[in-house]
């Protein structure tokens, strides 16, 4: 949004250059914008708005697309900036903050700004999803904590063991067992889980007191929680195939599924779902009695197909990620799961496959492997200082030129906190901010640096949150900008001296221009002459009363460019 139709165009031109993905749509009417945003949410990957337009400034335009999108990146692009603007617009939920400067560059730092902020948008709808898939799913899922007790159990979870949600958060595991078979869980349950996964069937305790018995999954993840999965056991009439049996629990599947017969040479698709003909454009007639390879192309690696491969010829589980391609040639990340399917005498029945796109995920994961190897560059050698700190403020990293700027050594700068570097710093607002500010999304800000000496200087930072070796830290480069503050002093004093001189001409000027404005009226009214009319044209409008401000004015803003 941009209410300069020539400006907009051109921001237009240079961020398509920048990024070949990139569509641009301008408007100058923030009402317009509005509009289109209500009409097509789905289009809009991200928007860039300046502040001063007419009818609703830039932050008026943030305030109502939160109030209806409140996650849809917003990029603050704006000529007028004030720390009091920027504090204004980050309360409002802005995702960044850049001020118009001269020359070309500018248009690279916003395509860079917009790409960021797109990437972790996409990457937090991806995780949105599975979170949906999740609470979508026919099988029951709980998470537990290190020490048994329910963290999260989704609604299928709840209605299977007779719970509502709400009940189930906070119980621990040993509520649905017998007291006789609480030993074995921890006998035998969890340390398999613990070396990989558990499966079979266990017989829980409702909240009626009935007994279900239910096939049960436990794993453990890298933080020691315990995933917990439960498969109602399905009822088949005897009429029924095996077959179609399955097909009913897999139908409303929000992944794509294929059931594969192992018992028939090169091992053909003998079922697939509906997301999966919508995943790869393929019908089913087309599927059914292929190879899964079908999907596979140039940029397929060897070492996943390998690998699935070697678990289908040991009747073992898999999981990988691989590039596959849809029926229209285009690519996209595949992350397939494989598994057998035993029947009740042990003998290798099928062969069950998941297939989820992840695509936008593992294209943030590029997106962010290239960041972090910038930002090492930038790290080691930039002339800007850096320092690198945690979540509660204790500087962890920092590089030479922040050293050399504030008379420390490295050691004796990692361990302190932010606010003994920063005098502008409170601890409280600090850490508040810190919280809330969102990750991979670049925020500026101006603050200060005391060096050892006790002497201190003007900075601007530029802070982002990144994982860095599965840790939460935050990034800072900071920037003298002595020099310009002195700048803007002087051109404040003077401005106050340009007013004041303006004040004395313009009153020392004032009378005799009226006296003799007076004059001329008079001598009007006493005689008629041509020669009156030339005198009052004469008169130049830089000696009126009107023109000396005419001219301050001008004055004023010449000395501002």
């Amino acid at each position: 949004m941009e209410d300069d139709p020539s400006f907009a165009d051109l921001v237009a031109t240079f961020l398509e250059r920048e990024q070949d993905a990139f569509t641009v749509r301008t408007e100058t009417d923030p009402r317009d914008a509005l509009a289109i945003l209500e009409a097509d949410t789905c289009s809009v990957d991200c928007i860039v708005s300046d502040y001063d337009m007419p009818g609703l400034d830039g932050l008026a335009v943030l305030e109502r697309v939160r109030e209806t999108h409140p996650e849809i990146p917003f990029i603050l692009f704006t000529g007028k900036g004030s720390e009091e603007i920027a504090s204004e617009a980050i309360t409002a939920g802005v995702t960044d903050y850049l001020q118009k400067a001269g020359g070309t560059e500018q248009y690279s730092v916003l395509a860079n700004r917009i790409q960021n902020a797109v990437g972790g948008y996409r990457a937090e709808r991806y995780m949105n999803r599975g979170l949906e898939a999740i609470e979508t799913a026919q099988d029951g899922i709980s998470i537990l904590n290190e020490d048994g007790y329910i963290e999260y159990a989704n609604t299928a979870c709840a209605e299977i063991l007779g719970y509502t949600r709400e009940e189930l958060i906070g119980l621990h595991w040993e509520t649905f067992y017998h007291d006789d078979d609480i030993d074995a869980v921890y006998d035998v349950l969890l340390p398999e889980a613990r070396d990989g996964r558990w499966h079979g069937t266990t017989t829980f305790v409702r909240k009626n007191g009935s007994e279900l018995d239910i096939e049960h999954t436990l794993s453990y993840t890298e933080d020691g929680s315990l995933i917990c999965t439960l498969s109602p056991q399905a009822t088949v009439d005897a009429g029924e195939s095996k077959l179609s049996a399955k097909e009913q629990a897999m139908d409303e599947a929000p992944i794509g599924i294929l059931l594969t017969d192992p018992h028939q040479e090169d091992n053909p698709i003998i079922y697939a779902n509906d997301e999966f003909t919508d995943l790869t454009g393929y019908g089913k007639r087309e599927i059914i009695g292929r190879n899964c390879r079908f999907l596979q192309g140039e940029a397929t690696e060897d070492e996943p197909v390998q690998t699935l491969r070697t678990a289908i010829d040991s009747r073992e589980s898999a999981t990988v990620e691989l590039r596959n391609y849809r029926k229209d040639g285009t690519e996209f990340w595949n992350r397939v799961r494989v598994a057998p399917l035993f029947d009740d005498d042990g003998e290798l029945d099928l062969f069950v496959g998941f297939q989820d796109d992840v695509t936008d995920r593992k294209q943030y994961e590029q997106q962010l492997q290239s960041h972090s190897a910038r930002l090492e560059a930038l790290f080691e050698h930039s002339p800007d200082m850096f320092a690198v700190h945690d979540i509660d403020g204790v500087i962890r990293d920092v590089n030479q030129r922040l050293c050399d700027e504030l008379g420390y050594t490295e050691s004796e700068l990692l361990g302190r906190k932010v606010w003994d570097i920063d005098p502008t710093a409170d601890p409280e607002r600090a850490s508040s901010f810190w919280k809330k500010l969102p990750p991979n999304t670049p925020h500026r800000f101006e603050g200060q640096l005391e060096r050892k000496d006790g002497s201190a200087f003007p900075i601007e930072v530029h802070l982002i949150r990144l994982n860095l070796e599965g840790k939460d830290r935050f990034v800072a480069m900071d920037r003298d900008i002595s020099d310009q503050k002195r700048r803007e002093r002087e051109l404040v004093q003077q401005n106050e001296r340009l007013d004041r001189f303006t004040s004395v001409v313009s009153h020392d000027l004032r009378n005799p221009l009226q006296v003799a404005e007076g004059r001329l009226e008079l001598l009007r009214e006493d005689c008629d002459s041509d020669h009156i009319d030339d005198i009052d044209h004469a008169g130049p409008d830089g000696f009126t009363h009107r023109g000396l401000a005419d001219t301050r004015s001008n004055w004023r803003g010449s000395d501002d460019t």
